[in-house]
């Protein structure tokens, strides 16, 4: 019995491991409201993580276009991710129209993107490091084989 105990906490101890792991990197949330012409409320919270994970997935022949277009620009967008990341929180854009607001900040380690409308509540935010990973998998996708 005791060993049985043991075996049960050791699985416990991995699995509560593996899940520090896969949220290591911060969460990602989406978070919609539709309100014409019914209220839809979606809401996701998921790890960001899975995003690299499922990019590294992809074949490299359905990403070699992608890759081979954002390559040339890496090293400005390796220093925009890094400078962003450095920085202080600030607002990147922020439009305001009657009965629109649009904003799009780093807030934290994240960027967010807020979008309001008299039909719709759009809220997503990312991890910094999240989406620096998945633009690091795409830009290493081979371009040999293209569609």
């Amino acid at each position: 019995m005791v060993l049985l105990g043991k075996v049960a906490l050791g699985i416990a101890g991995t699995a509560l491991a593996g899940l520090g792991l896969i949220c290591s990197e911060g969460m990602i949330e989406v978070n919609v409201v539709e309100k014409q012409p019914e209220v839809h409320h979606v809401y996701v919270l998921a790890p960001a993580m899975l995003v690299p994970i499922a990019t590294h997935l992809v074949p490299s022949r359905k990403l070699g276009r992608a890759s081979a277009e954002i390559r040339p620009w890496m090293p400005t967008i390796r220093a925009a991710l890094e400078q962003l990341r450095a920085g202080e929180d600030l607002t990147l854009v922020e439009l305001r129209e009657p009965g629109q607001h649009v904003l799009v900040a780093k807030s934290g380690g994240s960027v967010v993107v807020d979008v309001t409308d008299k039909d719709d509540i759009v809220h997503v935010s990312a991890p910094i490091r999240a989406i620096e990973s998945t633009v690091e998998q795409v830009a290493a996708a081979s371009s040999e084989t293209q569609d």
